[in-house]
């Protein structure tokens, strides 16, 4: 097998080119290599992102928060400006796996996977973010709806596209994100369900919602009945609850024997997304903390 280390997103896409669809992007391999020793994945050429300057690195930039696409779990969660911007990233960030995991796996390989509970994915999924993809046909911005084509498959194609960095914009004052997760025990594996939420409160007032769930669907899945629903609303308690109630329209929970069943999670989806809501009502000063 070829091992590169690329020194640019723009030499890592040019060694996947030559590569002729068998050489694979590889950051912190936390799956890859998994699935290589597994027999799912047999590439002729890997393409090391770690040495990439232009996508290592956290930085604001044009009102925007930039995480370069080999910035590793770990990086983000320990982050003064993620912290301060986004901590509910922070904590999603931090939530993946163990700490070893955390160390070499990065956000963008966790939304590239397309897993559907992937934490730091979830955390990221209500920030608007946009994913900068490089290709033969040049640079690209796609929008988290876009990353996913089905269960488990991402609409990337990793033997021609890099993803340079992810641009995540800054968050008003009255802007709040959170994340929470509902895990068996301490287990290392995905969690059983998990919620993430931003929304813009003025006045106690709900502006908009995005309200994202897993593993409910394809990837970080939209509580669209409940964002509609809560704009224009108060925050209250009873608006939160009737949020969670509303978020089982668009959820489509399945069994699973490590994980739950489909009508446990139905039970617990709602109690999660009022807890999401919960913490951005604390936050914006409407609940003691």
């Amino acid at each position: 097998m070829n091992y590169i280390i690329a020194k640019s997103a723009s030499e890592a896409l040019e060694a996947l080119i030559g590569g002729g669809g068998r050489a694979l992007l590889i950051a912190g391999g936390s799956d890859v290599m998994v699935d290589i020793q597994a027999g799912k994945l047999n590439p002729e050429t890997l393409v090391d992102v770690t040495a990439a300057e232009d996508m290592k690195g956290i930085r604001i930039e044009d009102g925007q928060l930039v995480i370069g696409g080999a910035v590793t779990l770990t990086e983000i969660a320990r982050s003064p400006i993620v912290k301060e911007h986004f901590p509910s990233l922070a904590k999603g960030a931090g939530s993946v796996g163990s700490l070893q995991i955390r160390n070499s796996a990065t956000l963008t390989g966790n939304v590239v996977t397309a897993q559907p509970a992937a934490d730091a994915a979830m955390a990221v999924a209500p920030l608007d973010p946009r994913f900068v993809v490089l290709s033969a046909e040049g640079e690209r911005q796609v929008p988290m709806g876009e990353m996913y084509a089905g269960f488990g498959r991402s609409s990337l194609d990793p033997a021609k596209e890099v993803v340079k960095e992810v641009r995540i914009p800054l968050p008003a004052a009255d802007e709040k994100a959170s994340f929470v997760r509902l895990e068996l025990r301490k287990s290392l594996s995905l969690p059983m369900l998990n919620v993430a939420a931003m929304a813009k409160v003025s006045g106690g007032v709900v502006q908009w919602a995005r309200i994202t769930m897993g593993p409910v669907g394809v990837g970080p899945t939209r509580a669209l009945e409940a964002e509609s629903w809560l704009a224009g609303k108060p925050l209250t308690a009873e608006n939160m609850a009737e949020a969670g109630r509303l978020a089982l329209k668009n959820a489509k929970p399945r069994s699973n024997p490590l994980r739950g069943s489909k009508e446990y999670r139905e039970h617990a989806l709602p109690i999660l997304v009022r807890r999401a809501l919960e913490s951005i009502a604390k936050q914006s000063s409407l609940l003691e903390a």
